[in-house]
């Protein structure tokens, strides 16, 4: 049989569009055709079309169709699992509602394959230490079990413009003191900046207001700093809504400290772009590329991101500096990971769940590492030894200096072996999706914090007690836990 990929590139389409998307798809259940969905959004999907052809070229005979690589994924997942007639094979995706299909098993137990062996490592050995326990998850019986391998390791934190940095000679702080300098001289320079016979002064920072989430990959690197990762572990069992009042739980007033630290900045106009509150991450990114900001909280996509509508900047060049240390910092080798709700899972009805094991087995070796690195310009969540050696890409040298400079990592998945009552703990993944850390978007503080919003820190944070304490029961309820 003639090797090849299919391949089909669909145009954006909504949530209520996905039906007729699914009905013009080439997707067809043959035994020789592995249907996958993957989410193309950020990373692209030019790293899968390579693994796809090196995944047929090994199994002669057998075809990877793509038809499922589209920003949509998500979307299409949630219509497809719940189809009697679903013939998909393979996906890789976002989203919480994983935990929704791996308790309704609608998720292909995956136990066989993170005791098989890639590169000469068992794969549950192979997957990142952050991600150690979210590979586990307990049936209804509270017998654990694997349904979902993590996706990336995203890398979030401050990204800057190396040559604006190093025209005018400013130096990459260290720690927040002087993260908190920086900003002061680049105010004090009065820098203008010109597009379009506009002059605008050249501010510290631009964000994106409509993905205000991005400040977490930083607050959470400094709020590990200040807590250390026994506490913040510690945190994460979620056991009560006391620990969302910080005059009570020391870890989360911490996190308060941390809040404080973002504050300084954003909430000082003198900082920040005028106009970010809503803003595109279009926008925000391109306002960044152009030069009217020197710095941005993000995450590792947006070099892809930048890359595909940037305008040729001779002045422009992404970097990524390590979280500046916090004063009174405990740890200062930890960064939060990003990812927590990335999945790569099989879906149960698959008939040809052994062909999906062999991809993914593919995908997390240490090639296929490699080919995300250089194609996807981003880090899988499997230990793979890769150094800035490995690629010629100069911001992905940068990248994989900053994060091998890192001891400890963390995500704000919660902890499962550790929990006591393990017969509830699905239960309260679900309840996690509502209250971890921040818990739902409207329970985070920045949207109170930015812009014309005038509340205080300490308002924020007791909104946020208040809501948790008025809904705790409720969300208990309907997660099932008595």
């Amino acid at each position: 049989m003639k090797k090849s990929i299919k391949f089909v590139l669909c145009t954006a389409l909504s949530a209520a569009m996905i039906l007729p998307m699914a009905a013009c798809s080439t997707k067809v259940n043959d035994e020789h055709v592995l249907n996958v969905v993957c989410l193309s959004k950020g990373y692209g999907n030019g790293w899968i079309k390579t693994i796809a052809a090196k995944f047929e070229e090994e199994h002669p005979g057998y075809t990877v169709n793509l038809d499922g690589a589209i920003a949509e994924a998500p979307a299409l997942i949630k219509t497809n699992i719940n189809s009697k007639n679903n013939i998909d094979d393979l996906y890789i995706s976002v989203g919480n509602d994983w935990k929704t299909y791996a308790a309704q098993g609608k998720f292909a137990s995956l136990d066989d394959l993170i005791e098989a062996e890639v590169d000469g490592v068992k794969i549950k050995d192979k997957v990142a230490s952050e991600y150690s326990e979210s590979i586990y998850f307990p049936d209804r019986n509270g017998n654990v079990h694997s349904y979902r391998l993590p996706w990336t390791a995203g890398v979030g934190g401050i990204y800057y413009n190396k040559a604006m940095f190093e025209t005018y000679g400013w130096q990459v702080p260290e720690t927040y003191d002087q993260l908190i300098a920086l900003c002061d001289q680049i105010v004090a320079e009065n820098i203008e900046f010109s597009s379009g016979g506009t002059a605008k002064q050249v501010k510290p920072f631009v964000y994106t207001g409509q993905n205000i989430d991005y400040f977490d990959y930083t607050v959470f690197t400094w709020w590990a700093q200040l807590s250390g990762e026994d506490n913040i572990k510690e945190f994460m069992q979620y056991g009560s809504p006391d620990n969302y009042d910080y005059t009570k739980n020391e870890t989360y007033a911490n996190l308060k400290k941390a809040t404080d630290m973002w504050k300084k900045i954003f909430g000082n106009s003198a900082y920040v772009m005028d106009d970010c509150n809503g803003m595109s991450n279009h926008t925000a990114q391109t306002s960044f590329n152009n030069g009217y900001a020197a710095m941005m909280f993000n995450g590792d996509w947006v070099y892809n991101e930048i890359l595909n509508y940037k305008i040729e900047n001779d002045g422009f060049e992404l970097g990524l500096m390590k979280t500046p240390t916090a004063t009174d910092a405990v740890e200062t080798d930890i960064t939060y990971t990003i990812g927590e709700d990335q999945y790569i899972a099989i879906p149960e009805s698959s008939i040809k769940k052994d062909l999906a094991k062999d991809f993914i087995k593919l995908m997390v070796s240490d090639y296929g590492c490699s080919v995300f690195l250089n194609e996807a310009h981003g880090l899988l969540a499997y230990n793979n030894g890769l150094t800035a050696d490995d690629t010629q890409d100069t911001f992905m040298k940068n990248l994989l200096t900053v994060k091998n400079g890192y001891s400890k990592a963390f995500t704000n998945y919660p902890t499962i072996n550790g929990t006591a009552n393990i017969t509830n703990t699905t239960k309260m993944l679900y309840l996690s999706s509502m209250i971890d850390i921040w818990g739902t978007g409207a329970l985070r503080p920045y949207g109170k914090l930015v812009g014309s919003n005038t509340k205080t820190t300490e308002e924020a944070f007791n909104d946020i007690s208040n809501e948790i304490s008025r809904q705790w029961q409720t969300w208990k309820t309907q997660a099932g836990i008595k």
